[in-house]
């Protein structure tokens, strides 16, 4: 793994966050659209995406990128890269001036570039509000601000502290949730809702939190955090317990031990991978 792409990944996220700080509490109200119910954009994520977009165009010529509010940006060669940019996931908190918000950015190898999904390779989470950066490159370990970071695997799932999201984006896919959370929640010791995946993520990969789940995600939402996760040593899956989450964005990850015992709960309540492909139209 080329080391040089983990740093401009995470050169990439901390520019994002640099752009980002520079709006809290400042967002004019006019630049704020709905995408969706409870889904919106501001000029605070275009600016940090532009400017992550530009970096990576200078640094990275010919590379793909996949980004939350640009699309698919074809490079002109057929390139086997693309990046793949969550610039503000928790855009609601951030907004609403809840401090768990982040920057993702991850570089994902497709040797057949017709591909749906290739391998992340290098991925980097940048959490302005607590100045942490995560980071992982593929066979080469998991870190924070330079340490490395491990999954927790000492508790057993009664004790475990788990993380997840609420379905809004499909949010027909409540009730299905609910009588999962309703399971889940008696079993282990409480679970976190704190909205911005890719914190969820990162604090899965370094033991704050055991186990997480979540459901109809995007690509952005998880590149990076799942290659996070694995690098520390945990198991990232979708609800069947499959590989390919990142077409359907529903994802089970976790320190091994909690992760199999979360993923049969999840399982049993969506026994049939849902027929959901979110990767670009190319």
């Amino acid at each position: 793994m080329n080391s040089k792409w983990v740093d401009l990944a995470i050169e990439a996220a901390k520019l994002g966050g640099k752009i980002l700080k520079g709006f809290v509490g400042k967002v004019n109200p006019a630049s704020i659209e709905t995408k969706s119910v409870g889904d919106w954009v501001s000029d605070a994520d275009k600016s940090s995406e532009a400017a992550i977009i530009s970096l990576l165009n200078q640094k990275a010529p010919g590379h793909d990128i996949l980004a939350e509010e640009a699309g698919s940006i074809k490079a002109k060669s057929n390139s086997a890269y693309r990046w793949i940019i969550d610039p503000l996931d928790g855009t609601t908190n951030f907004l609403r001036r809840f401090p768990v918000w982040a920057v993702s950015v991850a570089l994902e190898y497709r040797s057949d570039p017709k591909e749906r999904w290739g391998e992340i390779i290098a991925g980097a989470i940048h959490i302005p509000p607590t100045g942490e950066t995560f980071w992982a490159g593929k066979g080469n370990g998991a870190f924070v601000d330079g340490k490395p970071i491990k999954v927790d695997e000492g508790r057993p799932f009664q004790e475990s502290l788990l993380a997840t999201g609420f379905p809004f984006r499909s949010r027909e896919l409540g009730e299905k949730y609910i009588k999962l959370l309703g399971e889940i929640l008696p079993r282990c010791a409480d679970v976190r809702r704190a909205g911005a995946v890719a914190v969820d993520l990162c604090y899965t990969a370094g033991g704050i939190f055991d186990g997480f789940w979540e459901l109809d995600l995007a690509p952005w939402d998880i590149a990076a955090g799942a290659l996070i996760i694995s690098e520390a040593g945990g198991k990232v899956s979708n609800f069947q317990g499959g590989e390919d989450f990142l077409s359907t964005g529903d994802i089970v990850a976790g320190n091994p031990l909690v992760f199999n015992e979360l993923l049969k709960m999840v399982s049993n309540h969506f026994p049939t991978e849902r027929n959901v492909n979110k990767a670009p139209v190319e």
